[in-house]
């Protein structure tokens, strides 16, 4: 019965994302008052060679708090004295540090202290502890952010009012709740191809916790009920769109995950936030879309360096 359950689930969900995909819309080129969306053709663009590039050095930095223990990896600028402006990376679901490792050196070859790390529970290979993969939440996620946050702040070689956060897909969604919770705190917000459906899809596949199974494979990472027992009277497209700083997202016309119809209806709720999409590119940058991205990414924040 258990797996004539989960395949009935796993039809209605994949029908919802069919209906998702369906009322994706075309139309990019319309501007709004607070932001604008913009399709972008991936070409080869030259370095910017104005910029001071710094060579990368990688360091184990864990964060321990009330029995959660997160492991991550700093990457900072060689050389670089002084209090340094950061960004924090954060991971989509099954994903883990390593996924965000090219952005991370990136930043930091830019002058940036990047920080990234696995989300307890929330990892595949992950060398965090304290939360069991079937208790992890977007819930329990946002509070390992936050905790991340705190000890990036309190670091002597940060500059505070100079933390960002960058997530993709789930990661993003979380970066971006905590951020509307915390505005003051955070520079700037940077999302890749946000995973602003959490909600929608839950609702959509299950109608009430009470037809949630005690286990889930949720693209292929097995969750427990705790990761959906507060999404039925969550909205995160209204929850997570508060924060009132510079926003970026960047989303993939090709994205068979979460359709770029989020990322355009979020930012129209941002108040200062710009939306590309960028042609062909799937849910998840490779290659020459990874490398549009951190050119996106590169300019967004030294255009909003200063502005804050």
């Amino acid at each position: 019965m258990k797996l004539i359950l989960k395949k009935r689930i796993i039809t209605i969900l994949i029908a919802g994302l069919s209906i998702f995909l369906t009322g994706c819309t075309m139309n990019k080129n319309v501007q709004k008052k607070t932001g604008s969306v913009k399709t972008t053709k991936v070409h080869h663009q030259k370095k910017n060679n104005n910029s001071k590039k710094y060579q990368v050095v990688e360091q184990d930095w864990n964060i321990q708090q009330n029995g959660v223990n997160i492991y991550g990896r700093l990457y900072l600028p060689q050389n670089l004295v002084g209090k340094k402006r950061v960004v924090i990376l954060s991971h989509g679901l099954a994903g883990n540090y390593r996924d965000m490792v090219s952005y991370a050196k990136n930043l930091a070859s830019q002058g940036y202290l990047a920080y990234a790390f696995d989300y307890p529970g929330g990892a595949k290979n992950d060398q965090s502890s304290g939360i069991n993969q079937l208790n992890m939440s977007i819930f329990t996620e946002e509070q390992n952010l936050e905790t991340v946050l705190t000890a990036i702040r309190n670091r002597p070689d940060v500059d505070h009012n100079q933390v960002s956060l960058m997530g993709e897909s789930q990661g993003g969604a979380v970066s971006a709740m905590l951020a509307s919770k915390f505005p003051k705190k955070i520079r700037s917000l940077i999302l890749l191809y946000p995973a602003f459906s959490i909600t929608d899809y839950t609702q959509l596949a299950f109608k009430s916790i009470k037809k949630v199974p005690k286990t889930f494979n949720l693209f292929g990472f097995t969750v427990g009920k705790a990761y959906f027992d507060k999404l039925f009277k969550y909205n995160l497209l209204k929850s997570a769109t508060k924060y009132d700083g510079p926003v970026l997202i960047i989303h993939g016309s090709d994205d068979i995950i979460v359709p770029e119809t989020y990322s355009e209806k979020a930012n129209k709720k941002f108040k200062h936030s710009q939306l590309y999409i960028i042609r062909h590119a799937g849910h998840d940058f490779k290659g020459k879309y990874r490398t549009r991205a951190n050119n996106l990414i590169d300019s967004f924040l030294r255009k909003n360096e200063d502005k804050r």
